[in-house]
């Protein structure tokens, strides 16, 4: 039990690897479309012409979801691999990015919220157990503590961006392609990570 808790990489030994700024990359994306999500889902669905009331429930339906994501996909995980779960959800969140283009319909757009919502909770338990796969759970708090940086920032940019493209545009578009590329990327950086515990210790 004691090398079970011993066993990793420290904070300045993970911060060496490549796999750390791959993790790091792959927190801002999720943070990117997430935020960008939630802050403006509600706004386009009401562009579209729904109520305040059906274009809300759309924010209930992803958090719903993702607690139905994190649970399963995270039992998913854990019989099939963390890294292929995390990638597979990465691009499940991208589709349903693209699909939000053509969802005009309000039952488009919910099962639009229920995929993603799905797909965002299963990313969230598969990537946090995947951390702990890469760099070991010596310093796995202190790890996981600092790739929240690269959450932060994309929380900050998704938003952001999003609302500036829609003043230019008058549309939200480009936005959600945006948010679909990133989450692409995230997909492929997490594909290229590799276990570094047993390589730097």
């Amino acid at each position: 039990e004691n090398n079970l808790q011993t066993a990793g990489l420290s904070l300045n030994q993970a911060f060496r690897t490549r796999s750390f700024w791959l993790c790091g990359f792959s927190s801002l994306a999720l943070a990117f479309c997430m935020l960008l999500v939630l802050i403006h889902i509600v706004p386009h669905a009401m562009d579209l012409g729904f109520s305040d009331t059906q274009a809300a429930l759309t924010l209930s339906i992803i958090g719903g979801s993702a607690i139905a994501g994190r649970v399963l996909m995270g039992i998913w995980a854990d019989r099939v691999g963390r890294k292929p779960t995390a990638v597979i959800t990465f691009l499940i969140q991208a589709g349903a990015m693209v699909w939000l283009l053509w969802a005009q319909d309000l039952w488009m757009l919910y099962l639009v919220a229920l995929v993603y919502g799905f797909a965002n909770g299963g990313l969230h338990s598969a990537k946090s157990a995947l951390t702990g796969d890469i760099f070991g759970v010596r310093r796995i708090g202190t790890i996981l503590g600092i790739l929240e940086v690269g959450f932060a920032i994309g929380a900050t940019l998704g938003p952001f961006l999003a609302g500036l493209l829609f003043d230019v545009t008058n549309s939200y578009d480009i936005a959600f392609l945006t948010s679909a590329l990133f989450m692409v990327m995230g997909a492929l950086v997490i594909a290229l990570t590799r276990r570094e515990v047993g390589r730097n210790t």
